[in-house]
């Protein structure tokens, strides 16, 4: 790779042992990757350092001791309790004081601690062309689909790169990976985030590591319907990108062109059967409804408020509400949050389901005591959340649109989606 002098300065050490460290990964990440020289960044979405797995909250401590720094602007990746209201999800005390240790080691190393799957609600929102890194696929595939920013899917390399500034031209941050592999014709009506989690699910089952060109789409999708779309893509196929002309910029309806892609069609039975794989029949009964998967923006949070209004959750049920502390602080300052907790729904921030003490493919340490709950089933409203339910927490899911899964809550009963 061709190195700038800054980049060999690093590399040598003369910039300190953590940037050497961080250097010498990117290095060996862009030899690995046949990059000819690496990219200015201008943000990084990086790794909270997981409480949940043994070790993961030293590593993000050891680099704050030696002195690392953010060198670009920053946020951090969901963690694995809500620092701030832990015991309303009856979190581990343990686990949270070992979690808010990677709290302060990131304040220290000038990270933003929003602690969330979608930085760009808190207002991490990076324009066109900017080089960026990420750990969160919804990040990489929203920022790349929507926002026109050029991103990855990264792991622990965006903390390196988020020290260092740099990253290989690799990937998406080329030109040429950003055209569409794939046409995909749509034949249905979704409405809503779930059914556009649905939408980008059935896609991904369809095609794999792909750029698709979505065409057909009756109506332009929300900015809601967009993250959505792309973190059904991501979690089904491994996509970090798709093109919606007139969406993705730079793309319009006039200059791209279709010519020899293989097509693909998506109609509502594809939609249909994700929630119905979503759904396998056996659940009897539920303990938790799930809504904000990825982390719910204010208009989700607004929605949210109109569906409970004036409602009240069924005993025995939770509902919790998933969002990120700059959202939560935003509706605390507002009559939408009488709303949401006199129902009582709970507003949790930093975490999920998934992510929280309920999952069993974690590695604790042994110290911590961690025992998963046992969990009947959980009412979803995201395919993203029930695919990783499945695989982390191995409870049955229950997938059903927004509104349906607040009344399910209200009833004490499962109603479908359709």
């Amino acid at each position: 790779m061709q190195l700038t002098s800054s980049d060999k300065a690093i590399l040598d050490g003369s910039k300190g042992k953590v940037l050497q460290q961080a250097m010498e990964a990117l290095v060996q990440l862009g030899e690995a990757f046949d990059a000819k020289d690496m990219v200015d960044i201008g943000y990084a979405h990086v790794h909270a350092g997981m409480a949940l797995y043994k070790g993961d909250v030293e590593l993000i401590e050891e680099l704050a001791s030696l002195g690392a720094k953010m060198k670009v602007p920053s946020s951090t990746n969901i963690a694995n309790v809500d620092m701030g209201s832990w015991k309303q999800t009856n979190a581990p005390e343990k686990l949270v004081l070992l979690q808010k240790r990677a709290e302060v080691a990131h304040k220290s190393m000038g990270t933003g601690g929003c602690f969330t799957c979608t930085p760009y609600w808190a207002g991490h929102w990076p324009t066109w062309n900017t080089h960026m890194v990420s750990i969160e696929s919804g990040v990489t595939i929203f920022s790349n689909s929507v926002l026109g920013a050029l991103s990855n899917r990264d792991g622990y390399f965006a903390t390196y790169a988020g020290l260092t500034g740099r990253y290989p031209r690799f990937g998406y941050h080329l030109q040429e990976n950003r055209k569409p592999t794939h046409l995909v014709k749509i034949e249905a009506s979704p409405s809503g985030t779930s059914d556009f989690t649905a939408l980008g699910y059935a896609i991904g089952l369809k095609i794999i590591n792909a750029v698709p060109l979505i065409s057909g789409l009756k109506l332009r999708p929300n900015l809601d319907e967009l993250d959505a779309l792309g973190v059904g893509m991501a979690t089904s196929g491994g996509m970090a990108m798709f093109i919606l002309p007139n969406v993705t910029p730079p793309y319009t309806s006039e200059n791209i062109s279709i010519e020899n892609l293989p097509t693909f069609k998506i109609n509502e039975s594809d939609m249909r059967l994700v929630y119905d794989d979503f759904c396998s029949g056996k659940e009897k009964n539920f303990d938790i409804v799930h809504l904000g998967c990825p982390h719910a923006s204010y208009e989700e949070m607004k929605h949210y408020a109109k569906l409970l209004n004036g409602k009240k959750i069924s005993n025995n049920i939770e509902l919790w509400i998933t969002t990120n502390r700059t959202v939560r602080e935003m509706i605390r300052k507002t009559d939408l949050i009488k709303s949401i907790e006199s129902s009582g729904a709970k507003i949790i921030s930093d975490t999920c389901p998934i992510s929280c003490h309920f999952a069993r493919t974690v590695s604790p340490d042994p110290k911590l005591g961690i025992k998963p709950p046992k969990i009947k089933a959980i009412v979803v409203d995201s395919a993203k959340q029930a695919r990783y339910i499945r695989d982390m927490i191995h409870c049955p899911t229950l997938f059903t649109s927004t509104e349906k899964a607040v009344d399910s809550a209200v009833c004490g009963n499962f109603i479908p989606r359709w």
